[in-house]
């Protein structure tokens, strides 16, 4: 190895190490420094010289870690093992099961007797949290066809909260009847629901009230995730 890598490599270690305080103190967390002195057998100007920059000794080391539930080399180093980068992941994401049938958007009659997740994707805990959802509602349908549009364009990706089937005015739901699954805009007008495609080149759809128990609310679009570019 050159001399300009060794001291490259060097460098990086050492702002690594310099890091220790910014990871010692995010694994401290809300807790006192004190508590935290006393649950890990290190005193606690001791623990504040290292949340000041200082250095550990190696022999204070398994202690903070096992103290703070982190590896010794994440505190040193920033690395984390194959399970902790797991573990961190769960923390972060939540998996929606999709599902390899598209809502038709226009019309055409889908297979929905293959209702087994073909893949999931990963959603982030705090959007859920922010949005009030809890996973087991959460579902993927991808759309297909252009009543939608410009809303919803064929292939973009529909989370679904299957537990909103009462629909309200305004909101964009799949429907099911029979063997067909679409995705419409929903109005109440004089005891029918109007099912209304965005694209203006498609007619509202009345069902009247003697007719929508043939119907089924399958949940509300409350995510589109779209691809934009080549």
């Amino acid at each position: 190895m050159s001399g300009s890598a060794e001291k490259t490599l060097q460098s990086l270690y050492e702002r690594q190490i310099n890091r220790f305080k910014d990871r010692l103190k995010e694994a401290i967390g809300d807790e006192s420094v004190r508590s935290f002195s006393k649950r890990c057998g290190i005193s606690e100007s001791v623990i504040r010289k290292y949340l000041a920059g200082s250095h550990p000794v190696l022999d204070k080391l398994p202690k903070i870690a096992e103290a703070t539930n982190k590896s010794m080399e994440w505190l040193v180093s920033g690395a984390q093992s194959v399970e902790q980068q797991e573990k961190q992941f769960h923390d972060d994401f939540v998996l929606i099961p999709g599902y390899s049938i598209q809502v038709s958007a226009g019309s055409g009659v889908l297979n929905i007797d293959q209702m087994k997740p073909s893949r999931h994707l990963a959603f982030r805990r705090k959007w859920l949290n922010y949005r009030g959802f809890a996973q087991r509602d959460l579902v993927i349908f991808w759309a297909k066809g252009d009543s939608m549009e410009p809303t919803i364009y064929s292939n973009n990706t529909l989370v679904v909260h299957t537990g909103k089937t009462c629909p309200k005015d305004g909101h964009i739901y799949i429907f099911r009847n029979n063997d067909e699954l679409f995705v419409k805009r929903y109005q109440s007008v004089l005891g029918a629901w109007r099912l209304i495609s965005d694209n203006p080149i498609y007619e509202s759809v009345d069902i009247r009230k003697e007719e929508q128990h043939q119907f089924q609310v399958i949940g509300q679009v409350v995510h589109i995730a779209k691809d934009i570019g080549d």
